[in-house]
């Protein structure tokens, strides 16, 4: 992968974390299960923290981060995740971080040694999210966020 792709990746992962934010406070502000908002909070919390990574890596490259900072996400992808069954909408949101995975996997792959942690943390988010996921999936929703919140500290 050349500089100029890794650098594309970096900020596609910035640009997805931006819009991971919105979908999961959008998820919180919309949804009327107590334990599922908290959930979503946290889940927005990492997104936050994990782009702020991925923001200031870019401006080690002298790239500043483009975009207004206001990211939405439809009212209709919210909606397909606030009318289907929390399985099912698990199993999809399963699917999508698996993706992540690979491709977040694929940029530290590649990464310049002082890019690594940042790099890493941005793998080990999704590592997070597929966690919650799962557990969620499972049934432990009492422990579903135990991954995330230790990224997050």
């Amino acid at each position: 992968m050349e500089k100029d792709s890794y650098l594309e990746g970096i900020k596609s992962a910035w640009l997805g974390e931006q819009m991971g934010e919105a979908f999961f406070s959008g998820m919180a502000e919309r949804t009327s299960d107590e334990s599922l908002r908290s959930a979503w909070q946290t889940l927005a919390r990492l997104e936050h923290v994990t782009g702020n990574r991925m923001a200031e890596l870019l401006e080690t490259y002298g790239e500043a981060p483009s975009g207004d900072g206001t990211y939405g996400v439809g009212e209709e992808i919210l909606s397909q995740y606030l009318d289907t069954p929390h399985m099912e909408s698990m199993a999809r949101m399963k699917d999508v971080v698996e993706k992540a995975i690979v491709r977040f996997d694929q940029l530290l792959a590649v990464a310049p040694e002082a890019d690594v942690p940042a790099v890493q943390f941005l793998v080990q988010h999704e590592e997070a999210l597929l966690s919650f996921v799962e557990k969620e999936i499972a049934g432990d929703r009492e422990h579903s966020l135990e991954a995330a919140e230790k990224l997050i500290g």
